[in-house]
């Protein structure tokens, strides 16, 4: 059905601009923001605050703090992209794309889940609870919801593959029809000519 492709489709690339965002949230909110056409993006840094204040508790250098954020936003990113191959897969697909875009999807569910855990071990080592953690724990429930959804779906068999495959049965048909008769032929005429 076009409708659900559509529905998929839409929620896939919300998820797909979440993780997007969450990407860049580790990536450049440490750093104080990223300045681009004039317009400082992400400086707010009450999103990773916490994160930061529970790293320094446990007693995480700067260094090692950024290699967390860097795990966590390429976590992020291999998500967004093994749902986003995903979300292409099954929206323009056919029956064996469809079926082949489920694993990519508990993929990025599994990216997630780890940058959920790594997340969630770093703030109760230090003692914290912040919005980082939210938005991962987000994140992860609400890809686990749209996956499982895309999960319990069933595949679409194309209308063109089973064209396809009545073509293909009668070709095969024909073919047989016409050795029989070859076949049948032949015995006849090598009766006759054993005869004479």
């Amino acid at each position: 059905m076009i409708s659900s492709r559509l529905y998929y489709a839409s929620m896939m690339l919300f998820w797909v601009c979440y993780l997007l965002l969450l990407v860049m949230v580790v990536a450049y909110a440490p750093q104080g923001g990223i300045i681009v056409s004039g317009l400082t993006l992400f400086n707010d840094t009450g999103l990773v605050e916490s994160a930061v204040t529970a790293m320094n508790s446990i007693g995480l250098s700067p260094l090692s703090q950024s290699i967390v954020f860097g795990i966590l936003g390429g976590l992020s990113a291999g998500s967004a992209g093994l749902l986003l191959f995903s979300g292409l897969f099954f929206i323009f697909g056919e029956e064996r794309e469809q079926r082949e875009a489920r694993p990519l999807a508990h993929g990025a569910v599994a990216c997630t889940a780890a940058a959920a855990v790594l997340t969630t071990l770093v703030f109760f080592a230090g003692g914290q609870a912040g919005a980082l953690l939210a938005l991962e724990l987000g994140a992860l429930g609400g890809l686990f919801l749209t996956v499982m959804a895309l999960t319990q779906s069933g595949v679409e068999p194309d209308a063109v593959s089973r064209e396809a495959a009545d073509s293909l049965d009668q070709v095969i048909a024909d073919h047989a029809a016409n050795h029989a008769a070859f076949s049948a032929q032949l015995a006849s005429l090598s009766r006759h000519g054993s005869r004479s």
